[in-house]
């Protein structure tokens, strides 16, 4: 999402060097750069046009001459090492591996007026490296997604839409739709203050939408900041537990099977694990691919009900496993700080932030979870030319407070680190 805005090179330092091509009697490479600063989404964006304006009088053209269709190129290569761990309630585990991540996106905008609009066809793709010991967090080795995408920028909105496209190894696909739309309400100094709305669709999960109130503060060299501050929806696909149980209790007392299912524990008189299995690769015998898109504790249920449901003594017995979609809102943050060096190296600082009250769930102990999420971390990049050389940590954190009758069921802490280095470009 916003890779038109977060591969790009920033509107305040293509102005400052189009500055320094003035001040240094260099008059083309000056007005290459105030015309590739005004391209590019900013707060100086009806200064670049008076600026251009000029250049075009004093050169005895006009701006109608120019040619309003532009192409570029942003890329991004880069590795990203990869720690996983998972615990409590569950038993605990720890996986180590690595990421080597491409994507290339060309772009052609369209000027007219105050708008820009752009059009992406983007490709990108994963292949994981040294993941052998990576059952729960990956169990393929690659894939790949393209993706659309169309982006309208004026003077104070700003729209994002696109779809991506999945293909993981195994041919199993997998569609995603976004949407971003932001507009500026009041512009003080270097600061803007507004709206803003995001939603994301997932066929398998999840479905979110948010709303914000965005402040940012953009400026050459210094301190900036983006914070977006609201409330979101989300709904996620859950394992129905409870309707699994009652049903599969149902069908053994059916076959008068019950003495069968070994010691009694909070669920009743069922046996929760036989000899302990990957559950991912027990998902991916029984339903295929589609364990891709669902995390471990609902691969963890599903699991255990495969385990029970294959014991020879109820052999006869098939029971579906139903799915319910649960319904999550909460207060959430999404915070970007940066600080801009006049050698062009830029410091920043990332925190995004969702605690989540069930308002929905396949069954009243569900309803009584809670879940926060959070992802943070910090990035050094560099650019000494047309490439931007970048090193940084990201930590994407879940924790879940769960009622007794999901302990053991639910993982209520993951985190998932990632060490990044590598470089984006833009031609």
């Amino acid at each position: 999402m916003f890779s038109s805005l977060l591969y790009a090179e920033t509107q305040e330092s293509v102005y400052f060097r189009a500055m320094k091509a003035e001040e240094a009697g260099d008059v083309s490479a000056a007005l290459a750069a105030f015309e590739e600063a005004v391209q590019i989404p900013g707060p100086y964006t009806e200064e670049l046009r008076e600026i251009i304006d000029e250049y075009y009088k004093a050169l005895d053209a006009t701006t109608e001459t120019k040619n309003p269709w532009s192409l570029r190129f942003l890329g991004d290569l880069g590795f990203y090492g990869l720690h996983y761990n998972e615990y409590g309630g569950v038993e605990k585990v720890s996986e180590t591996g690595g990421d080597i991540f491409f994507s290339l996106t060309p772009f052609v905008d369209y000027s007219t007026g105050d708008w820009i609009h752009s059009f992406g066809l983007g490709f990108s793709g994963d292949w994981f490296v040294a993941n052998e010991d990576m059952p729960v967090l990956d169990t393929n080795d690659w894939n790949i997604s393209v993706g659309l995408e169309y982006s309208l920028v004026g003077k104070s909105l700003m729209l994002d839409v696109g779809a991506d496209i999945k293909i993981v190894e195994g041919a199993y696909v997998s569609p995603n739709f976004y949407v971003w739309v932001e507009r500026d309400f009041y512009r003080f100094e270097k600061q803007r203050v507004g709206a803003a709305a995001w939603g994301y669709y997932d066929p398998d999960g999840p479905l979110s939408f948010a709303l914000y109130g965005s402040w940012h503060r953009m400026v050459p060299y210094g301190l900036n900041w983006s914070v977006y501050a609201g409330a979101r929806f989300e709904a996620d696909s859950a394992v129905d537990f409870v309707s699994y149980m009652e049903s599969y209790k149902n069908a053994i007392e059916e076959l008068e099977q019950e003495d069968e299912w070994g010691t009694e524990n909070q669920w009743g008189n069922y046996s929760m694990y036989g000899n302990w299995q990957n559950p991912m690769q027990v998902c991916l015998e029984t339903y295929g691919p589609e364990c891709y898109n669902w995390n471990v504790g609902k691969l963890d249920s599903m699991y255990w009900a495969q385990q029970n449901a294959s014991k020879d003594t109820t052999s006869s017995i098939s029971v579906a496993i139903p799915k319910y979609f649960a319904k999550w809102f909460g207060p959430t943050l999404r915070s970007r700080v940066s600080y801009k060096f006049k050698r062009n190296i830029t410091l920043e600082a990332r925190l995004n932030l969702f605690y989540g009250f069930v308002l929905d769930g396949p069954d009243s102990n569900y309803e009584k979870m809670r879940k926060f999420s959070g992802v943070w971390g910090t990035m050094l990049y560099w650019k000494p030319n047309a490439l931007t050389l970048y090193l940084g940590v990201e930590q994407f954190y879940k924790h879940y407070s769960l009622p007794r009758y999901y302990k053991g069921v639910y993982p209520e802490n993951s985190i998932l680190s990632e060490m990044k280095v590598g470089f984006k470009w833009e031609i």
